[in-house]
């Protein structure tokens, strides 16, 4: 028969040849477990002291640290399906091993994320577009300090600070994250310009578009006037034409930037002649007067057939009628401060002197 002691050290020593019960530790131990392509984690089980543990991975990648221990670290290399197994041995003890156990390991692919930017002048905005939609999550960071959560952020009124690499950071629903960056210009030298000339009523508009070499340009102006040409003219224009003229330009980079011009449409004298019509061809020195209403600041140039004047830059002339017929008187009367001009005639019927013959006598 077996004494007390005998007994105690039976039942101490079945204890101690038992089989060790592993237990995993990690944080998450839902099986199956998920990984990202290309990255680096640890597993872990609840450690024995004296154990060692024997690791199995199936595939999918390789185990860089931790062979023996109770902790490992994997680098997985491949997408799929994997099992990770591990077995305790009370090695310092009886080497008396446990059951094994396993964990499945789904390796996720990676998103590719995207990132494209258009090149905004001085003062426009910025539009950041990321990629591919449908991701968990986006996160933006790029120069000045700039971060964003969303997808497609814009930046208004960038100034040069804003230049520079922008990057995006994308998260799928597995919980994978990718990068890339994409480099952005602020085009602060080639700025857009409008010019126009100043026209009279009636003359031609001509507006003048830059720099050149943008991908488009776009006029708009009052009495619906719009054009995509980079200098556009407009002939024949009325008072109606004057107002602010808007050039947007568009850069080769999706920028796009405007620039406004304010005309004037200068207004055009209305010369109208008042004088004697149908007159007589003179034979002495005597005129008649010809006039077109006076206007201060504007000079006139006059013209006739059939007769000689006097008052010639005035608004005002005496004309002696010398030849018979179809005579005329005109007038150019210009604006000074303007250069703008208009012209008047008036057709005048010279009726000729009767030529008496002599006086006879009987």
């Amino acid at each position: 028969m077996k004494t007390k002691n005998t007994l105690f050290r039976t039942i101490l020593l079945m204890i101690l040849s038992a089989s060790p019960l592993v237990t995993w530790a990690q944080p998450s131990t839902t099986d199956p477990d998920h990984a990202c392509l290309n990255s680096t984690e640890d597993y872990w089980v609840i450690n024995t002291p004296g154990s060692t543990y024997n690791w199995v991975l199936s595939g999918g990648g390789t185990i860089t640290e931790g062979q023996g221990t109770s902790a490992i670290r994997i680098n997985w290399t491949a997408l799929g399906t994997f099992n990770l197994t591990v077995t305790e041995t009370l090695s310092s003890t009886t080497n008396c091993s446990g059951v094994p156990i396993t964990l499945n390991i789904i390796v996720d692919p990676l998103p590719v994320p995207t990132a494209t930017a258009n090149t905004p002048f001085t003062g426009g905005d910025l539009n950041l577009i990321g990629g591919p939609g449908g991701m968990a999550s986006y996160a933006w960071t790029g120069p000045d300090g700039f971060t964003s959560n969303l997808q497609n952020p814009v930046i208004t009124g960038v100034t040069d600070a804003a230049a520079g690499t922008y990057t995006l950071t994308v998260t799928n629903a597995a919980g994978c994250s990718a990068s890339t960056t994409v480099n952005v210009t602020i085009n602060s030298v080639n700025l857009p310009t409008a010019v126009a000339n100043t026209p009279c009523v009636g003359g031609d508009l001509n507006l003048v578009g830059g720099p050149s070499g943008m991908a488009s340009y776009s006029w708009t102006g009052p009495n619906g006037f719009t054009s995509n040409m980079q200098n556009p003219v407009i002939t024949g224009v009325t008072a109606a034409s004057a107002g602010t003229y808007t050039l947007t330009v568009t850069n080769a980079g999706g920028g796009t930037a405007s620039a406004t011009v304010d005309v004037i449409i200068n207004p055009v004298p209305a010369p109208a002649i008042t004088g004697p019509n149908p007159v007589c061809q003179s034979t002495d020195t005597s005129t008649e007067i010809y006039s077109t209403p006076a206007v201060a600041g504007n000079t006139y140039n006059w013209t006739v057939v059939g007769g000689t004047f006097s008052g010639q830059g005035t608004n005002q002339i005496a004309v002696r009628w010398t030849t018979p017929g179809a005579g005329s008187v005109s007038v150019t009367e210009t604006v000074i401060s303007t250069g703008c001009s208009a012209n008047a005639t008036i057709d005048i019927n010279v009726q000729p002197a009767p030529v008496t013959n002599g006086i006879y006598h009987n």
